[in-house]
């Protein structure tokens, strides 16, 4: 084997020692070749530093890419589970809440209402009363105008569980604005509510003095056959304060009505006008009639004659 056939096997032979993977005769062949081969023992030098470096930086790359990639996934590990912390806070804090704080609408029935006072000056209603439950407490009561009528006010009182060893407040009031003319229930939204005021039933001879008023006034109406329904709510006309009532008319041989709670009820036939009469609250004593037809309030008592059912006509003939 020449000089230089020894120098190309000793340099493929490199990698291999320099891994430390040959043999003892391999690794000791090439040993002694490049403590005497200065050209072997420099590509050698080389060789060495450069798979060192390359090996090294290698790696470092790898090692630091997957770094990257377990403090990423980490990362978002640590995010997803702080949300989901929070949302589970979240949960918890608004379950207790809504248990011990908020509470929730209490039906009517566990409900007692023990006293109302109205303001006359004011037009305020107070209603103090208590709810029957043990181991539950008043969390808030609220009021609120009826979405379907304006001239009613809902009274809602929320419950909730009380905290141990604190103590029970089942008593609870509320005072209500401006509620002159209007009716008000104690109310749990969705399915059930009670009367608890009614100014027109707690002003009745007010109102029955209103009533015959307007009979005594206009002499187109009858008593007898025309029936007067005070409606709810106080209206303002040329900035006069009144009430205003549903006229039925009642025909029929020997036709009579009574009011029985709230309802007019009659053994003949009856037709609601197309008109309302309205009257002042106080003296002297102003009458107009509101014509739906027209939209306006006139002072013409005309209007109740010329719209008289037919059927009445006939009967008065008779």
């Amino acid at each position: 084997m020449n000089e230089r056939y020894n120098c190309d096997v000793i340099r493929d032979l490199l990698p291999g020692y320099i891994d430390n993977i040959l043999s003892d005769t391999g690794s000791e062949l090439v040993k002694n070749h490049i403590g005497e081969c200065e050209e072997c023992h420099k590509i050698y030098t080389e060789m060495e530093e450069g798979i060192g470096k390359d090996d090294l930086s290698a790696y470092d790359t790898i090692a630091v890419d997957v770094l990257k990639k377990i403090r990423r996934r980490m990362n978002r590990l640590k995010i997803t589970i702080g949300i989901l912390v929070c949302i589970l806070f979240i949960f918890l804090l608004f379950a207790a809440l809504k248990i011990y704080v908020i509470g929730t609408p209490l039906g009517t029935g566990y409900m007692t209402i023990s006293d109302t006072a109205y303001n006359e000056e004011t037009g305020q209603l107070t209603v103090n009363g208590k709810i029957n439950l043990y181991s539950f407490h008043v969390s808030k009561v609220v009021w609120e105008e009826d979405k379907n009528d304006p001239n009613i006010v809902n009274v809602i009182v929320y419950y909730a569980e009380t905290i141990p060893f604190a103590k029970n407040k089942t008593d609870f009031s509320v005072v209500i604005p401006n509620i002159k003319g209007k009716k008000v229930y104690l109310a749990c939204p969705e399915y059930d509510r009670m009367e608890i005021y009614d100014w027109r039933t707690h002003h009745y001879e007010e109102v029955e003095i209103l009533r015959k008023e307007i009979y005594s006034k206009i002499p187109e109406l009858n008593e007898k056959t025309d029936a007067l329904n005070c409606m709810q709510g106080i209206t303002t006309v040329e900035g006069i304060e009144g009430i205003s009532f549903y006229v039925d008319f009642i025909y029929g041989k020997d036709a009579s009505y009574w009011w029985f709670n709230d309802m007019l009820t009659t053994d003949g036939e009856f037709v609601p006008a197309d008109f309302e009469i309205w009257i002042s609250l106080k003296e002297p004593y102003k009458i107009l009639i509101y014509d739906y037809q027209i939209g306006e309030y006139i002072d013409d008592f005309s209007i109740i004659s010329n719209r008289r059912p037919t059927e009445m006509i006939h009967n008065s003939d008779r």
